[in-house]
């Protein structure tokens, strides 16, 4: 589960880091939208099921879970074409 986790990270921050300026290919919003409608309940099934197992590590890992759901969240809106901060209500 960790290694996907990281896996996970390690795509999202390269997509964003790649594409800082321009949209990405249709395939590519396709692919983040897909990844960001199952990360959720991923994230929460994860997340109860360390919670339930006592594993030493919990708290850590669950943490990394929620920060992936929200940066794949973050990924998605960009990848549709927002404005950073626009979904958050942000004003400059």
């Amino acid at each position: 589960m960790r290694r996907l986790l990281e896996g996970m990270i390690v795509v999202a921050a390269a997509a964003l880091a790649g594409c800082a300026t321009t949209q990405p290919p249709e395939r590519i919003q396709s692919a983040i939208a897909t990844m960001n409608r199952h990360m959720p309940e991923y994230v929460e099934e994860a997340n109860a099921a360390l919670e339930a197992s006592g594993h030493p590590d919990t708290e850590r890992l669950t943490g990394m879970g929620t920060r992936l759901r929200d940066g794949l969240a973050t990924l998605d809106r960009w990848a549709q074409g927002e404005a950073e901060g626009e979904a958050e209500g942000e004003t400059e």
